[in-house]
């Protein structure tokens, strides 16, 4: 959580004085955001009912029952490669597109992530992880911010990932 106080939630002059996620803290502070610390297999195939799979449906229950937002599962250790774990949240997202997790998406976040906006490290965290999140949701937080400089520095590529153009 130090991370996404200390550098998610911290305004940046590159999102137009907006934070990296202009949403994290609020989430934060409603305690709608499940963390997860586990250990999983960057090469799970995510079939049927593994772990992984389980837990990304039960998630996907509690935002409609208790309200959760987001579901940030964290490896604990460093040493997984970034190609790794990318490779897994890609198949996590074709994993979820039938389904009951069909309106679900997951990003990742490495010591290693090169992603960035600007001159901003958006995807560079502390230990490898995945995000989980309802598309319904990210469209929504992402229309709050059409009118703002937010997006000014994002490329064509980035648009497209967050649904833009509309």
């Amino acid at each position: 959580m130090k991370w996404s106080e200390d550098f998610i939630e911290r305004p940046h002059a590159i999102f137009g004085g907006l934070p990296i996620c202009p949403f994290a803290r609020a989430a934060r502070l409603k305690e709608t955001i499940r963390f997860e610390v586990r250990s999983f297999a960057m090469d799970d195939p995510l079939d049927g009912d593994s772990d992984l799979v389980l837990l990304v449906r039960e998630f996907t229950e509690q935002t409609k029952s208790s309200g959760l937002e987001t579901l940030f599962v964290i490896h604990p250790d460093r040493a997984q490669r970034l190609q790794d774990l990318e490779a897994f949240v890609q198949r996590l997202n074709a994993r979820m597109t039938g389904g009951a997790l069909q309106g679900f998406q997951a990003f990742e976040a490495h010591p290693n992530s090169a992603f960035r906006v600007g001159n901003v490290y958006t995807r560079q965290s502390p230990f490898p992880s995945f995000q989980v999140l309802s598309r319904e949701l990210l469209k929504k937080g992402s229309d709050s911010l059409l009118g703002s400089e937010y997006y000014a520095q994002f490329t064509p590529e980035m648009l497209r990932a967050v649904g833009m153009p509309r």
